[in-house]
């Protein structure tokens, strides 16, 4: 059964207002202009100046094995870091990604899974799937999501079981639906429209099988993320002027899910391209260590850096920096609020709280995917070419180590 629910969007507002009211604590008094800019010139500082003697880092680095990549999709770890699903073929084109009306068909396009052995350490090719397919953002410890484009214009999206490579349909219903995301129990949520029609709406399915439908209002729903560690789910809205919002709401029940929406505005001149750069180096992946903090990380195309979002019970909190030309981000396993942050040439562990202090664990690109798996509790992804280099890490925090290598 499907619930429609509507959802009026303030355009020039800092926050989206559900249809139902909700009653919102008094303003905080707003920091001074001198001050803001102060404390931006000190974090500006602090994030160049980079290596803190308060923060000591140990790590293993272990180099895996190299992967297939098409140059445009980021590969998909599975959540105990056995299996990798990676692109095979030719890479589909930007309207074929992004789900576009009258988008070829990516004919050559299929996908490639990889198991990765623990001991001795080896990769061998466990499958292959074949084209039409897309790779999807999201996975549990299940299987992972894939998109199917249809000689028709419709899209499938279906769930790929790790060990066995069998597809699960799990969304096929004649509509053109892209961008799934999975829950923690089971829930799935994605964006769908009518062949012919260009906005997107959003569908949550919980666990029971009911289905809640969030009208476009005037825009699309792009990219829903669902959290790791709560029932909230993050989701882009993109009005046709290119006014883009990151919205937040919790889905434990269809009331809460409209009492409890809040949003961020991102930028005024935005595009679909620009929310997929916002959103795709960072799948969900359910059953991995999130560390302890409710929020989204994402790459801010206005900052040109990935930020954090942490939602709290105002309409006060702002997405914060967390490293000058960082390009991914996961949180620390361990907790704290400390995070794993890529950039182009290397990857870092950072503190927010401490003024971001950080400390270089690599001297290359390496992009962070934690595991739940005790002896790699992360798999790094460092892109070359046609190639992605894949290598474990083990991170150690002390007091006596070193500031980092």
């Amino acid at each position: 059964m499907r619930l429609h629910r509507t959802i009026l969007l303030v355009i020039n507002a800092c926050v989206m207002t559900a249809c139902t009211p909700v009653q919102q604590e008094p303003p905080k008094q707003a920091m001074s202009p001198e001050a803001i800019k102060r404390l931006n010139e000190i974090a500006e500082y602090e994030m160049m100046r980079g290596d803190n003697p308060s923060l000591r880092f140990n790590a293993n680095l272990q180099d895996l094995c190299e992967i297939p990549y098409d140059r445009s999709t980021l590969p998909l770890l599975s959540p105990g870091g056995r299996f990798i699903a990676t692109v095979l073929g030719s890479a589909p084109s930007t309207p074929t990604r992004l789900a576009e009306p009258g988008a070829p068909p990516p004919l050559d396009t299929g996908v490639e899974v990889w198991r990765i052995n623990q001991s001795p350490t080896t990769c061998s090719v466990a499958y292959r799937l074949d084209p039409p397919l897309l790779l999807g953002r999201s996975a549990d410890s299940t299987g992972f999501l894939v998109e199917s484009p249809q000689p028709d214009g419709s899209r499938r999206i279906g769930k790929v079981a790790w060990d066995t490579g069998d597809i699960d349909w799990i969304i096929d219903d004649g509509m053109v639906n892209a961008f799934a995301t999975l829950g923690r129990n089971g829930e799935v949520a994605w964006c769908t429209r009518q062949r012919d029609a260009r906005a997107f709406s959003l569908v949550i399915r919980e666990e029971d099988g009911r289905e809640i439908v969030i009208d476009p209002q005037g825009g699309n729903w792009l990219f829903p993320s669902w959290s790791t560690l709560s029932d909230r789910i993050y989701v882009f809205w993109l009005s046709r002027s290119g006014t883009m919002k990151l919205a937040t709401m919790n889905t434990l029940s269809s009331d809460i899910m409209m009492t409890s929406l809040q949003d961020v505005d991102i930028m005024t001149n935005g595009s679909i391209g620009l929310v997929e750069q916002a959103a795709v180096a960072h799948p969900v992946v359910q059953g991995v260590p999130a560390g302890d903090i409710e929020g989204h990380i994402f790459f801010h195309p206005v900052k040109n850096r990935v930020v954090v979002w942490v939602p709290d019970d105002t309409s006060d909190a702002r997405p914060f920096v967390l490293l000058k030309r960082s390009v991914a981000a996961a949180p620390d396993v361990e907790g704290g609020g400390r995070y794993l942050v890529a950039t182009p040439y290397e990857l870092r562990y950072v503190n927010p709280s401490r003024m971001h202090s950080s400390i270089r664990i690599h001297d290359e690109l390496a992009i962070p995917r934690a595991t739940s798996n005790g002896a790699w509790q992360y798999i790094l992804m460092s892109p070359d070419q046609d190639t992605i280099m894949l290598r474990a890490l083990n991170p150690r925090i002390n007091a006596s180590a070193s500031p980092g290598f």
